[in-house]
């Protein structure tokens, strides 16, 4: 049988999960990972082949579809095969952020790294694991005591990445809605 995570992450399962959410009904539960960036937890930042580079909200085009969103306040970490970008990141310290698998706006104290993302001829290299290294170092630089990252309960790929670089889950937040009806919980998970 499958992995639960290969048949939700896909674009069927987008297309479902959007057509539901037009007509009212959305649901999401997401951990919210925590590491200290002055640990020495994180994982090897080193790719055969790749450069990194951090890049401004100015520095990056429109290769992407997800750097139109990239804020003023966000710095992008891009691995570079050549002059190419193949994987991403945004990083942002301080910062307030509107979650809208959550349906809710959220502050993070510390670094936040969300919209990880490596060209999939590029995966399996360790390129992801090196880009979240790399936004802990970012965040430390920064002075941030903590990063955060939020990632869906059937995101295991993500989780492992964040997994590899010291990150432990601390909440699962949850939405879920019908028409009107909401229901929120966040679960602290080092107390349950």
């Amino acid at each position: 049988m499958p992995a639960l995570w290969r048949l939700t992450r896909n674009e069927r399962a987008r297309r479902v999960y959007d057509a539901l959410k037009r007509v009212g009904v959305t649901g999401t539960r997401m951990y919210q990972y925590v590491a200290d960036p002055r640990d020495d937890a994180g994982a090897d930042d080193a790719v055969e082949g790749i450069e990194f580079a951090a890049r401004g909200p100015a520095d990056v085009g429109d290769e992407y579809e997800a750097f139109a969103e990239l804020r003023d306040d966000e710095t992008v970490l891009c691995a570079l095969d050549g002059d190419e970008i193949v994987g991403y990141l945004f990083v942002s310290v301080d910062v307030t952020h509107r979650i809208h698998p959550l349906e809710e706006t959220l502050t993070f104290d510390g670094g936040y790294v969300r919209r990880v993302f490596v060209r999939p001829s590029y995966r399996g290299r360790g390129i992801a694991t090196a880009l979240v290294s790399r936004a802990r170092d970012a965040a430390a630089d920064a002075g941030a005591e903590a990063v955060h990252a939020l990632v869906a309960l059937d995101n295991k790929p993500s989780q492992w990445v964040f997994e590899a670089n010291g990150f432990e889950r601390r909440f699962e937040h949850a939405y879920y809605r019908v028409g009107p009806l909401r229901r929120r919980r966040l679960e602290d998970i080092e107390r349950t």
